[in-house]
């Protein structure tokens, strides 16, 4: 019940208009049961002490928080999520000059360019407040990474000449495929180096393989400016993630990057080149019980 009263409360938040969104579609992207992928994988012991001592279980649960905000777009300042746009607009920096807008000569270019963001979701931690949820590790509005505060390595991706997947095609890339020589074949685009330029003439690939490129720093860092967020790659993400679009198009399921075909993307081009995900991370833990915490056996999802 508390869960819902805080996302009710978001929901009735003021909206905004249709090129950016807020925490209010956030909230309402938060409702979808398949990207939580809620399940009892387990059960949790607590030993209780009075006269005599006896255990207590609790279920072990997992499911997925929309942690993160992603967002990509072409120049600084347009960042489709409203409640970030005014930490984004750097002074003397502009984007890469390669515009995505239908009306631009430059629209069927090759190679393309996009600022991105990660954000901390509130939405994401006041769920993680319920009982029956575990407990999110964002910081509520967090700017865990902005592109154009990182500009030179996002403009250059000089601090990852050393990683050998800049180096090695089919290493790294965003692709559905798990064989290295298919994933290359089929792949929308290489997670490294990390940076905004990209060779990748459908517009919607871009923006997410860009996306998904932001979210490597906040999970891998390196010699970049960022905010950890606490979790490696593996934590933050699987294998491309749990990524649910909310910008252009409110999506109420979630996908991995990479699946989709070229007919299934067109509906979601933006001609601004304004984008924006929540990244689901996976989470297990136990639903809190009387007495001292004692130990857990996990045993799978129970259907």
């Amino acid at each position: 019940m508390k869960i819902l009263l805080i996302i009710l409360f978001f929901v009735n938040a003021s909206t905004v208009n249709a090129k950016t969104f807020s925490v209010t579609n956030l909230a309402n992207s938060a409702t979808s049961e398949d990207c939580l992928d809620y399940c009892v994988d387990g059960v949790c012991f607590w030993l209780v002490c009075g006269w005599g001592c006896s255990v207590k279980t609790t279920p072990h649960i997992n499911h997925n928080l929309p942690d993160f905000v992603v967002s990509s777009y072409n120049e600084p300042g347009e960042n489709s999520f409203s409640e970030v746009q005014s930490l984004d607009v750097m002074k003397n920096i502009q984007g890469g000059n390669l515009t995505t807008n239908s009306k631009s000569k430059r629209a069927n270019s090759g190679l393309k360019f996009k600022e991105a963001s990660v954000t901390g979701n509130p939405v994401a931690y006041a769920m993680g407040q319920a009982k029956y949820l575990c407990n999110s590790k964002i910081k509520p509005y967090m700017p865990y990474y902005l592109s154009t505060l990182d500009e030179k390595m996002w403009r250059s991706g000089l601090s990852d000449m050393l990683y050998l997947s800049t180096w090695v095609p089919g290493m790294n890339e965003v692709s559905s495929n798990k064989n290295q020589t298919d994933e290359f074949l089929k792949s929308w685009g290489s997670l490294y180096p990390r940076s905004g330029f990209l060779n990748q003439k459908n517009e919607v690939k871009t923006a997410s393989v860009i996306a998904a490129r932001a979210l490597e720093v906040v999970s891998d860092g390196g010699a970049r400016i960022y905010q950890s967020s606490g979790c490696t790659s593996a934590d933050c993400m699987k294998k491309n993630g749990k990524w649910q679009m909310i910008s252009p198009v409110e999506e109420n399921s979630c996908r991995a990057f990479g699946i989709e075909s070229v007919e299934e993307l067109k509906d979601k081009v933006d001609e601004d080149g304004q984008y924006g995900w929540t990244a689901w991370r996976n989470y297990g833990c136990c639903i809190p019980g009387p007495g001292a915490f004692i130990g857990s056996s996990i045993t799978g999802c129970l259907n």
